[in-house]
């Protein structure tokens, strides 16, 4: 067991957001409810948690990957909790000090940036990954946790991966790219059902940009470029790496799934910018993009800008892009304050009706301009309507991951399994949530044995 004191220097060190610095192992974990006996599996949530104080300013992007495991069986739950030991993590736990600039002081170009892996986590091909944007994967075991070490698909794979690949239910792809500050600006990966890469794209155009997610359909993989842009000819001046240019305007590329990169096709668009896709499909001759929309972004703006920040409303947004007149429109779909969509992943690529965000609660103040959310909310694409459950303002509720329920076959009949945070408490539960009766008390409670860290991704693995 590792065990520093946390520091609270930056606002992304303090409350919930501070890191949580012990490792441990713990069975029979106290049930409200009944957890359903068909909930076979782990649910896994990964996030930032640096092991150290950091050096220079602080972003919440920067912290070491910890990863999360609540495993579910026979109708009880236990919990595990590890570092992604990267290299840098174990350099820095070797000299008892952080190493590393963080992502705000890239500008002034000190340091190296490590491979935190604290994003999200994938599952395929029987192998278990910690994901972040800027590195290789970093292998995990998934029952004990341990890091093997990073994943180069057998030397296949040489530049960095991105945190949101995507796996088709259909065909059991796993579908990827890396993005880059010198052409070729992305790179489309394809690797088959058990994991074996088998097709890597330079794309040519595009813009130096941040490009944290992209969508697939059916016959497509679909990247959104927006114009927030990596101008490496700003290290060590007293302009942003990361630079907002608006009048850069918004490239959309719509690339055949089995083609060469060169056969990418751009759609122009005015400026906006997407952390996260919720799906997309092919409706005709157009594909159809729904996403979380900020009308900008600085890096910045999480807690430097604040002010700023709080006037950036996100919201569900549907892109259509038409293929025959090259024209890409779009509108609002839901207007809630939102975040990290997730849909029933069987239906990845295809038409669909569900979805599930994180949304701001009734009471959350217009100074709560961190990414603390107190709600979850279901869209309803079908009848255009959206359902919010505020857990209330002093709680904060993380991504909801979908299970579907047993052998069903219907969309959106299955469960919620989500973090909440009870700030009062200063105690973490995982609720199980149906995602019918969506507003209904929870299915069953899982009492956690300490509060977790308002993180980012998770994902739920039957079997493991």
């Amino acid at each position: 067991m590792v065990n520093m004191q946390a520091p609270n220097t930056s606002l992304f060190l303090q409350g919930n957001f501070a890191p949580w610095r012990e490792e441990g192992d713990f069975e029979r974990l106290p049930v409200r409810g009944c957890l359903p006996r068909e909930l076979r599996g782990t649910y896994y949530r990964n996030g930032p948690n640096p092991a150290f104080d950091p050096i220079g300013r602080y972003h919440w992007f920067d912290g070491d990957g910890m990863v999360h495991a609540v495993r579910i069986a026979d109708g009880e739950a236990s919990y595990r909790n590890r570092w992604v030991r990267s290299k840098g993590l174990l350099e820095e736990f070797r000299a008892g000090r952080a190493l590393y600039f963080g992502l705000m002081e890239l500008s002034r170009g000190e340091g190296r940036y490590k491979n935190t892996g604290n994003t999200n986590v994938l599952f395929h091909g029987s192998r278990f990954f910690a994901l972040m944007e800027a590195a290789l994967p970093t292998e995990l075991d998934p029952v004990t946790l341990d890091t093997l070490g990073e994943y180069d698909f057998a030397g296949k794979l040489c530049g960095p991966m991105t945190a949101h690949p995507k796996i088709d239910p259909r065909t059991g792809e796993l579908l990827f790219f890396g993005y880059s500050a010198v052409p070729p600006f992305l790179t489309f990966y394809r690797a088959d059902a058990d994991g074996r890469l088998v097709s890597a794209e330079p794309i040519p155009g595009g813009m130096p940009a941040m490009v944290h997610d992209f969508a697939i359909t059916e016959h497509f993989a679909v990247f959104f470029v927006c114009p927030l842009l990596l101008r490496l000819e700003n290290i060590g001046s007293d302009r942003p790496v990361f630079s907002w240019e608006a009048e850069q305007g918004m490239l959309w590329g719509v690339l055949p799934r089995n083609a060469t990169g060169d056969q990418i096709r751009w759609f122009a668009s005015d400026p906006c910018f997407i952390f996260h896709a919720m799906n997309a499909y092919e409706n005709g001759r157009a594909v159809v993009v729904d996403a979380v929309r900020y009308p900008f972004m600085e890096l910045e703006q999480l807690e430097e800008k604040a002010a700023e920040f709080a006037k950036n409303r996100s919201a569900l947004w549907r892109f259509t892009l038409e293929l025959e007149s090259g024209s890409v429109h779009g509108e609002e779909r839901a207007a809630v304050f939102c975040e990290f969509p997730r849909v029933d992943e069987r239906w990845i690529g295809q038409p669909y009706r569900y979805g599930f965000m994180v949304s701001r609660g009734s009471e959350s103040r217009g100074a709560e301009i961190m990414p603390k959310f107190s709600a979850l909310a279901k869209y309803d694409g079908k009848e255009g309507t959206i359902e919010v459950r505020d857990f209330g303002s002093h709680i904060g509720v993380g991504e909801a991951v979908f299970v579907p329920s047993g052998d069903s076959l219907s969309e959106g009949q299955g469960y919620l399994l989500t973090l909440v945070y009870d700030q009062r408490r200063n105690t973490s539960e995982l609720h199980v949530l149906s995602a019918e009766n969506f507003l209904e008390d929870p299915i069953a409670v899982v009492e956690l044995p300490h509060r977790i860290p308002y993180g980012f991704h998770g994902a739920w693995v039957p079997g493991v």
